[in-house]
């Protein structure tokens, strides 16, 4: 996966379903030669084998959901830990790797960037967003390598959600099975409760009986057998319950990523020197992830390149994970350049009539803006996951003291909105 999947598969959000970049990777791929079999190995008989390769067919050509339901079935519940270790060390390492080229891409921003200005039009926030960035003209290669790390950083945060949903289904599945004997049943929320409070769930209460009953028979030769039985019965009952309540892959990987950019939490978000949030000086993270993602739209779309049959949408994935890790969410949104062109886009809009427009202007703009829209509407739905999944719970701000004095990063807790403690009319 980290040779060839990672680096060589690109995400569709739409279908879920990764598939290879028409990209040629740089370093061919070593894969182990396929071993030979006899043909009437395969299956059985020709027809077996030739019905089983139409159906082979329709999953060669992506890596998806049924494929991670053989990965989990081929490597099993004691191998399978070592993949997630390895993938969540290969985020680690992503991020070690792309932190100098982000350094270098910040040192390269202008002093000061302010916001676009709404009399500018659409065509006069591209212009300032160009010249903004116009210092990175250089650094095409930065701003590719950069790219690629975060992309391959969302794959593999998006691979974790796919292989969340399958864990949870066999999960499932064998409570299903298993439920039955062990005396469990689900509650009314959806919790689950036991059938006999306090006393030995229906399976070993199965084999106690059988237990009893052979040895009151005076035949019995070897009771110790049916003593092992009875015994093994209850560690199974033990080893089932504990594995019923079993944690999230994706919301650990989280919890892994956190983890590794606090190391690097200082660099790329650094606390503003005014205690308010900085418009025009920041140079954190989602201001590069902001630059990135608008000259690979507008290179994408305008271009008419190949840029984005080499990355998909798993750069939004990675990108939108680490804004909202580093609690930047909001500043991204507020500051983000294709959201702001967007804003200019609905006002301009409405203030200007349709004889007014030039008709050569807008068929070079409206494939951007749909771009952006486009991706905007995938960045929110990233934002909606991780706040479904890895909640925020305490809150940073800025307090100000009686001095004026600010009072950086104070925490305080999430509290209950004031309009649910309101009373009900009626009550």
């Amino acid at each position: 996966m980290q040779n060839d999947f990672l680096p060589n598969f690109i995400l569709c959000n739409t279908t879920q379903r990764f598939v290879r970049s028409a990209r040629v990777p740089p370093v061919p791929v070593q894969k182990p030669s396929v071993p030979y079999a006899k043909p009437n190995f395969y299956c059985g008989t020709p027809d077996l084998n030739s019905a089983y390769q139409s159906f082979a067919r329709l999953y060669c050509g992506f890596f998806g959901v049924p494929h991670t339901f053989s990965l989990v079935k081929l490597l099993g519940s004691r191998s399978l830990p070592w993949l997630i270790r390895a993938l969540l060390d290969n985020i680690s390492n992503k991020i070690t790797t792309v932190e100098p080229m982000i350094t270098g891409l910040q040192e390269a921003l202008p002093k000061s960037i302010g916001l676009l200005p709404f009399d500018g039009g659409i065509s006069g926030c591209m212009r300032l967003a160009k010249e903004h960035l116009s210092c990175w003209h250089s650094k095409s290669e930065l701003k590719a390598e950069v790219l690629c790390g975060i992309k391959e950083i969302g794959s593999v945060l998006y691979w974790m959600g796919l292989l969340d949903i399958v864990l949870r289904e066999v999960d499932t599945r064998q409570f299903m099975q298993t439920a039955p004997w062990l005396g469990l049943i689900p509650g009314a929320d959806g919790q689950i409760l036991h059938s006999q409070e306090g006393g030995d769930s229906p399976m070993v209460t199965l084999f106690k009986s059988a237990t009893t009953a052979t040895m009151s028979n005076p035949n019995c030769k070897n009771p110790t057998s049916f003593h092992t039985i009875s015994r093994q019965a209850e560690a199974a009952d033990l080893l089932y319950k504990a594995n019923i309540n079993t944690g999230s892959v994706l919301e650990y990987a989280l919890a892994f990523t956190s983890a590794a950019l606090d190391k690097y939490c200082s660099k790329w978000s650094a606390a503003p020197k005014t205690g308010f949030i900085d418009i025009t000086t920041s140079k954190d993270f989602y201001r590069i992830f902001s630059g990135l993602q608008i000259e690979y739209l507008e290179e994408s779309v305008q271009l008419q390149s190949n840029t984005y049959e080499m990355l998909g949408d798993s750069v939004a994935w990675g990108g939108c994970t680490i804004i909202y890790l580093l609690g930047q969410q909001l500043h991204f949104e507020l500051f983000d350049f294709s959201h702001q062109v967007l804003n200019v886009a609905e006002v301009e809009s409405v203030a200007i009539s349709p004889t007014q427009k030039n008709p050569n202007f807008l068929q070079g703009i409206e494939g951007l803006l749909e771009a952006m829209k486009k991706a905007r509407r995938l960045n929110n739905h990233v934002f909606s996951m991780l706040k479904a999944r890895c909640p925020l719970e305490d809150k940073q701000a800025c307090a100000i003291k009686q001095s004026g004095a600010p009072l950086h990063r104070i925490k305080f807790e999430n509290t209950v909105s004031a309009f649910e403690t309101l009373p009900q009319k009626g009550a």
